[in-house]
């Protein structure tokens, strides 16, 4: 949830990637690197504050997910890359070749990615 107006949430900075679609966003990642986490997902109560942490590029098996979450975050790829497009087709926040710490340091954090492509944890 973001902050109401007045409130400021403490922000970190965490890493940051190429951005190919979207303005910015903010929400919880969630690790989708395998058909499992991404069936998991798809029962996820809150997938329309989800923003999807990945590793590959060419991952189609995201894309029943897409039109749902908030943005993705992927480690790999760049403009031209299959995520980025179908990304920018669903007109949501997408970072490539992001630099940031592994998977289970990230699971659950609430960030905010700005239009610069740089990702801050939120608390």
């Amino acid at each position: 949830m973001i902050a109401p107006r007045g409130e400021e949430n403490e922000v970190t900075d965490m890493g940051s990637g190429l951005t190919v679609s979207g303005t910015g966003t903010e929400g919880v990642l969630h690790a989708a690197n395998d058909t499992g986490q991404v069936f998991a997902l798809l029962r996820h109560e809150r997938l329309e504050e989800v923003i999807l942490l990945t590793n590959s590029a060419s991952a189609t098996a995201l894309v029943p997910l897409l039109a749902k979450v908030r943005g993705v975050v992927c480690r790999s790829g760049g403009m031209t890359s299959h995520l980025a497009i179908v990304s920018r087709e669903f007109g949501i926040a997408c970072l490539m070749g992001a630099e940031l710490p592994g998977d289970e340091e990230l699971e659950g954090t609430r960030v905010r990615i700005d239009e610069q492509g740089i990702v801050h944890r939120v608390e």
